[in-house]
């Protein structure tokens, strides 16, 4: 039966006016723009009620709202600013009595001032209810209730004074785990990180302390980094936060903060923030930041276990010197194991980093075996090291790969033998204007190349617009020309208006692609490979805007339609760059490979309109089916 208590005919309601304003010594507080000075508090009284009502704790917490997870708890004054922020809360119902030991003692009247539910576990209740323990104090207590309301456990996740302005209270609650800090202001600023475990049955253990200060040296600095990226200690995972003095510049550091996004038992999310930090100043001087969503900064199953910021530099051009961050990814399967390392690649330009190599695996180890012996493994070790040759203005970067392949197995003594071979292959990292891409001896690279103009080719009822000479073929851009304002054959209701032909040496059609409708731009551009017969023509579109293009492969005299390539790159602004100037071509095998030079592309141009993060988006065309392929969700 759910647990009753009977209310008093009367409720006590608060009003808050802020009368006086005086200085805090909070300097995160100023930053913010957030309430300074005392609060006076004064009380009324409601009218009294004129029935008595009855309430039990499941009518108390039926219509609470309910926040998702991970939440950062930071409630304080400043939450509560107007007199109607505060609100008149059944506390009885709570068994608040349960919780301080002296709720009953003269002049001790705690009054709850917000409540919402958490979605803890479906085992038990999770309820966090701010309380205003007397005119300058208040905190919110994170509190686990069976189903008929008795208390659990609980545990203090956000507190405020203001008598003193020296400390404060803040946390992080997650699935599993509370995140808390406890903050204090004095000569400098003190954070202590208290963690706990939520066990599944609903009490708190606390299992980890540590002061934020003693672990980071550059405590400051970071602490300053955090607040210009509008963040707190609380939403970063410091045990991955690092630092590094830029060995281009020793008056600079460079800081990485990994931001929590999502967080539960054996799972995180992180947004990459990466800034190079004026030493004296603490100023921020450049910045990166990407999400969560693209950046492979994910920790489940296969756990990531560490960021690193690389000690050695590259100098990628006589001007240029990128640092490297490495990101290491571990698997905890006993017969499973797993492990990689990536490397991105950063560079100044302006008052940014821009990512010129991203999450290039340098080192993994994988296998399978059956716990005893019996078992296969592969392990690859990537060396890196610049070349003196250049792409787009950038040095090359040579590759190095020991790859080595290990089997164990039982003989028929049922020792266990170990056979192992090792294999070294090279690569080349090159920049495409964009980033760098890795490129090994199989691998073709298309060049964009201007065929001869034709301009005295006539097709009977063609409207010709382009015409180019390409290996003894002529390639015709145009649309055939209506009669008396109507469309007739070849033209038909469905396939209509700008296309492609080609014409042998006799000038007889041997190719006509499907028509386009009447679009402003049909505008065909040609790549190869040196030493290769095979061309690959697409065909920009347009009306006022680009949407993507048709590509076309013509190899031993046949010219083949490969598909749409339906998208273009997403700039805020328009920067006139159209889809066949940040497109790449390469092959591998087998396979032909689009991809793109831009941060962020638009899928859809003119129809879906779909703007994703360029993480490796790129159409494959393989066994006459070409396909859009994308590592973003």
């Amino acid at each position: 039966m759910a647990h009753k208590i009977k209310i008093k005919n009367y409720y006590t309601a608060i009003a808050f006016l802020i009368l006086s304003c005086g200085q805090s010594s909070k300097k995160e507080k100023e930053a913010n723009g957030e309430t300074q000075g005392a609060v006076e508090i004064n009380e009324t009284v409601i009218d009294s009620l004129t029935n008595v009502e009855y309430f039990d704790f499941n009518k108390t917490i039926k219509s609470l709202p309910t926040k998702t997870l991970p939440h950062f708890e930071k409630s304080n004054f400043d939450s509560f600013v107007e007199a109607e922020d505060y609100k008149v809360i059944d506390t009885q119902a709570l068994q608040l009595d349960q919780i301080y030991p002296d709720y009953h003692r003269e002049g001790f009247n705690p009054k709850v001032t917000a409540m919402y539910r958490l979605p803890l576990s479906d085992r038990y209740i999770s309820l966090a209810i701010t309380i205003l323990k007397s005119e300058v104090e208040m905190e919110t207590l994170l509190v686990n209730y069976d189903a008929n309301g008795k208390v659990i456990a609980h545990e203090k996740v956000a507190y405020d004074e203001i008598a003193e302005g020296m400390s404060q209270v803040v946390s992080r609650i997650s699935e599993g785990n509370i995140t808390v800090n406890r903050i204090f202001w004095g000569d400098f600023k003190q954070v202590e990180e208290v963690t706990f475990e939520i066990l599944n049955d609903g009490k708190i253990e606390k299992i980890d302390t540590k002061s934020l200060n003693e672990i980071f040296e550059d405590f400051t600095l970071i602490n300053d980094v955090l607040l210009n990226s509008k963040l707190d200690w609380i939403h970063a995972k410091t045990k991955l936060i690092t630092t590094k003095v830029f060995p281009e510049s020793p008056g600079e550091t460079i800081v990485v903060i990994p931001e929590i996004v999502d967080e539960g038992v054996m799972y995180f999310t992180l947004n990459t923030h990466i800034v190079i930090a004026d030493n004296n100043t603490e100023r921020i001087k450049y910045n990166y930041f990407e999400s969560h969503e693209t950046n492979g900064w994910v920790s489940d199953a296969v756990r990531l276990d560490g960021i690193e910021i690389e000690s050695n530099p590259y100098k990628i051009a006589e001007d240029k010197e990128a640092f490297g961050v490495k990101v290491s990814h571990f698997g905890s399967s006993r017969v499973n194991p797993y492990s990689i390392e990536n490397l991105s690649l950063f560079v100044k330009s302006e008052n940014k980093l821009l990512k010129v190599l991203s999450n290039y695996s340098i080192a993994d180890y994988g296998g399978e075996w059956d716990g005893d012996c019996d078992g296969e493994f592969n392990e690859t070790k990537k060396s890196l090291m610049l070349s003196q040759e250049k792409t787009n203005g950038y040095f090359d970067i040579e590759v190095t790969k020991e790859m080595t392949y290990t089997a164990q197995f039982k003989d028929k003594n049922d020792e266990c033998l170990v056979n192992e071979k090792n294999d070294t292959k090279n690569a080349t990292l090159k920049f495409n204007g964009w980033r760098y891409g890795e490129y090994d001896a199989e691998t073709n690279v298309y060049s964009e190349f201007h065929p001869k103009k034709l301009d005295n080719i006539q097709i009977d009822r063609f409207h010709i617009e382009q015409a180019f000479e390409v290996n003894g073929y002529k390639i015709v851009a145009g649309n055939f020309e209506p009669v008396n304002g109507q469309n007739v054959a070849p033209d038909t209701e469905n396939d209509w208006g700008d296309r492609l032909l080609m014409l042998d040496s006799t000038n007889n059609i041997v190719y006509k692609s499907q028509g386009v409708g009447d679009v402003y731009r049909y505008d065909p551009h040609f790549y190869e490979v040196d030493g290769s017969d095979k061309i690959i023509i697409i065909c920009q579109l347009a009306f006022e805007y680009p949407f993507g293009g048709e590509a076309f492969i013509l190899e031993n005299g046949i010219l083949m339609y490969m598909g749409r390539l339906d998208i273009e790159g997403y700039y805020e602004e328009d920067d006139g760059k159209y889809m066949v100037d940040i497109i790449e071509i390469k092959e591998v095998n087998n396979a032909i490979e689009f991809t793109f030079k831009t941060e962020q592309l638009l899928l859809g141009p003119g129809t879906e309109d779909e703007v994703i993060t360029n993480n490796n988006a790129r159409y494959v065309y393989k066994n006459k089916e070409l396909s859009l392929l994308s590592n973003n969700p």
